[in-house]
């Protein structure tokens, strides 16, 4: 469920995880309501959002978009369980 351009462009820096450089867009309800986003594709921006910082190869702290996505209020608290118990692609789980 991505963004359009319009819908990206249509929200304000605030909506944004890193405001200054517009990376990561977490909106609240109402500046999803105001660019056009349904509530669906706000969740599913919220799992994207916690996805790609959970990512070795980009920019950005799990931790502080895992921190914004729960004060924004998705209902997602992270994606993964325990740390040091997620297994990464390739790799396999040290629990079952």
């Amino acid at each position: 469920m991505a963004l359009t351009a319009n819908q990206r462009n249509a929200l304000s820096n605030s909506a944004f995880v890193y405001p200054s450089t517009r990376k990561y867009p977490v909106p609240t309800k109402a500046q999803a309501r105001r660019a056009g986003i349904s509530e669906r594709q706000r969740q599913g921006i919220h799992r994207n959002a916690l996805g790609r910082a959970a990512q070795r190869t980009t920019r950005g702290s799990y931790s502080t978009v895992a921190r914004v996505v729960k004060i924004r209020g998705s209902g997602i608290a992270t994606i993964h369980g325990p740390r040091g118990t997620t297994a990464r692609a390739g790799f396999k789980s040290a629990r079952k």
